[in-house]
C-alpha cells in the first residue's frame, strides 16, 4: 500500500525544513524504529509533491544531525537518535509548539514569578541600570513528564511589568513576549556547566552533571533594547541542540 500524498504548507522557514519535519511525522505516523528504512527519494518527493532536491537537502540535514545513516543494500535507515527531541536554534518557538510536532508532551512545573532588581549581569545583558526593577520567572520544563530544563527568564518593568506577568504567563516566555510585543529575534550562545544542587534537585540529576546552557537576548522591533533574558540548563540526554550551517557562496 503507497502512501498518501502529504503537501507540504509552506511558511517563512526554507522548504526542505518543512520536509524534515513532515519526514519526523511520517517516522512517528509509521512507528519507524532503529534500523527501518525510509523510503527512497523519488518516493519521498512524490509524498510530499517536492522537488528531490529538496528531499536530498532535508535527508542530508537528518544525516548531519545523526538521525538517519546510509546502509550499503538498505538505503536510508533511522539511528538511535530519531526518537530524541530535537531543538533547532534557527527556529524562535515555544518547546510547546516543538512538542506538538514532534509527538512528545511538554509540560512546566516548580513555576515561581518574583519581583526583584536588576544585578549587574542582568543590567549588563538586558541594557538597564543596576538596581532597575526586573521580573524573575522560573520554572521546569518536562519531557513526558520527566524533567529536561529549568528555564530562567529576567523581564524588565519596562517591557512587561510584575502583575502583567504573573497574570499572563502560563508556560512559554516566548508566547507571552510575542502577544504583548513584537518579537522578532534572539541572539544565543551555547555553554556547559556542572549542575549545582538545585538544579540537580529540580531534574532529578546528581550534583555536578553536565548541562547545556543556552542563553537568550529577545529584540523586538522597536530599538536594540532587549526584551528578555532567557538562561536555560538542559539535560543533554533529553534534547538534542541543532544548528544549520552553511558554507558561503563564492
Amino acid at each position: 500500500m503507497s502512501e498518501p500524498d502529504r503537501r507540504i504548507r509552506p511558511d517563512r522557514r526554507p522548504l526542505y525544513l518543512l520536509v524534515v519535519d513532515a519526514l519526523r511525522d511520517l517516522i512517528e505516523e509509521r512507528g519507524l524504529t532503529v534500523g527501518s528504512a525510509l523510503p527512497s527519494e523519488p518516493e519521498l518527493a512524490r509524498i510530499f509533491d517536492v522537488g528531490r532536491s529538496t528531499v536530498r537537502e532535508a535527508m542530508m540535514q537528518l544525516e548531519n544531525e545523526g538521525i538517519v545513516e546510509r546502509r550499503r543494500g538498505v538505503g536510508t535507515a533511522l539511528t538511535a537518535l530519531a526518537r530524541q527531541p530535537h531543538l533547532g536554534l534557527d527556529i524562535l518557538e515555544p518547546l510547546e509548539e516543538l512538542a506538538i510536532r514532534q509527538g512528545w508532551s511538554c509540560g512546566t512545573r516548580d513555576l515561581t514569578i518574583s519581583p526583584g532588581r536588576a544585578d549587574a549581569d542582568h543590567a549588563a545583558r538586558l541594557g538597564v541600570p543596576e538596581g532597575s526593577p526586573v521580573t524573575l520567572v522560573r520554572r521546569t520544563k518536562t519531557r513526558d513528564s520527566r524533567p529536561m530544563a529549568v528555564m530562567d527568564s529576567v523581564v524588565p518593568v519596562r517591557v512587561l511589568s510584575h502583575e502583567e506577568i504573573a497574570q499572563g504567563f502560563t508556560d512559554s516566555i516566548i508566547t507571552l513576549i510575542g502577544d504583548s510585543s513584537s518579537l522578532r529575534y534572539a541572539r544565543a550562545e551555547v555553554t556547559a556547566v556542572g549542575a549545582r544542587t538545585e538544579h540537580a534537585s529540580r531534574l532529578d540529576i546528581r550534583r555536578g552533571q553536565a548541562l547545556v546552557v543556552l542563553h537568550e537576548l529577545f529584540f523586538g522591533d522597536e530599538d536594540d533594547r532587549p526584551l528578555v533574558w532567557n538562561t536555560n540548563f538542559f539535560v543533554p540526554e533529553m534534547i538534542q541542540l541543532e544548528m544549520l550551517r552553511r558554507r558561503p557562496r563564492r
